[in-house]
């Protein structure tokens, strides 16, 4: 019942989502299509792209050796290419602590607990606590949450997928 409630109480300033410039975005959202005008961004984008499901190891390998053969290049680190994509898109993923079992997030009435309430596991790494005495709390497992605000605001700003979104509006009309 407390997460109906929670839901039913939700807003976007309760602070539990979207907060600061990512939220001011959702609310205002950028009406141009998002220009790359640096090679070398686009590089390092294009090559983040080739690589979707490889590690961030396969990444700096595929970097270095495109920076060893164009040592002048100024490719982006996987970080960067991350932080640009996130700029240009809007979309930017919320980040929550979850068991190490996942058998539940740590949100809503579980904000304040310390281990999981189904199977007892705890949330922080308790090798981390115990050496700075209680004040470094690192969760085990933590998930990302990418809101569809973002995403479809993203869509909008391209003229190609912005006419793929309006199929069913025009589906409908012919029916």
């Amino acid at each position: 019942m407390q997460f109906i409630l929670a839901l039913h109480n939700a807003t976007l300033d309760d602070g539990v989502g979207l907060i600061g410039d990512a939220l001011e975005r959702l609310r205002t959202p950028p009406q141009a299509q998002a220009r790359l005008d640096d090679p070398d961004i686009e590089h390092g984008i294009s090559l983040f792209l080739a690589l979707e499901h490889a590690s961030e190891s396969a990444f700096n390998k595929s970097r270095a050796a495109a920076l060893h053969r164009h040592p002048e290049d100024n490719i982006p680190t996987l970080h960067q290419v991350k932080k640009i994509i996130s700029d240009l898109s809007g979309i930017t993923s919320i980040i929550k602590d979850q068991c190490i079992n996942s058998c539940v997030a740590f949100v809503g009435p579980y904000t304040d607990l310390d281990s999981c309430p189904i199977c007892d596991e705890p949330r922080y790494d308790l090798i981390q606590l115990q050496r700075s005495r209680g004040r470094i709390k690192h969760p085990r497992q933590v998930f990302h949450t990418f809101p569809i605000g973002p995403q479809l605001q993203a869509l909008w700003r391209h003229p190609d997928s912005a006419e793929l979104m309006q199929y069913r509006k025009r589906r409908t009309e012919q029916v």
